[in-house]
């Protein structure tokens, strides 16, 4: 089977990342839908970016709002998180994406950890192709959290 750009498995824009990326797009399709629902239990208020080409290459995947904020912020969703706790935060995709957060989930465990993309920039260690953190392990300015829905443990 012939890999595009970013692994895709087709150079055509397809309505569904399981479509586009097989079984990693059905991860992160399922972690898109984990955070939508842990934004429901927060109150927040969400748009996923499913459908939206632009958004979707630029690493946009959802849109949220808590109500006590003026304006909406931009998420790329990582469900790249193991049952430890362990995730990781590529330099590939780190300085290419054009959102303002990047929330790392785990919807089996319900954890998820969170930072500005911009803080992130400046504190990666450029000489590593990828940096590894945990829930507990992890930089001052990111979040962590644990969410509990019909799915998590």
């Amino acid at each position: 089977m012939t890999k595009y750009s970013s692994n895709r498995l087709t150079e055509k824009w397809t309505p569904t990342l399981d479509q586009a990326f097989g079984t990693r797009g059905t991860k992160g399709r399922e972690g898109e839908e984990f955070l939508a629902r842990v934004f429901d239990s927060w109150g927040w208020e969400y748009k996923l970016n499913v459908s939206d080409r632009q958004a979707q290459l630029e690493g946009r995947d959802i849109e949220f709002r808590k109500p006590s904020w003026k304006r909406f912020y931009s998420t790329d969703v990582k469900n790249n998180m193991n049952s430890h706790g362990t995730f990781y935060v590529y330099a590939d995709w780190l300085f290419k994406v054009k959102c303002d957060r990047i929330f790392h989930v785990n919807p089996e465990t319900g954890w998820i950890t969170f930072y500005p993309v911009d803080k992130m920039r400046q504190a990666y260690d450029t000489t590593k192709p990828y940096m590894t953190f945990t829930t507990r392990d992890r930089l001052p300015f990111m979040k962590s959290s644990r969410n509990k829905d019909e799915k998590s443990n």
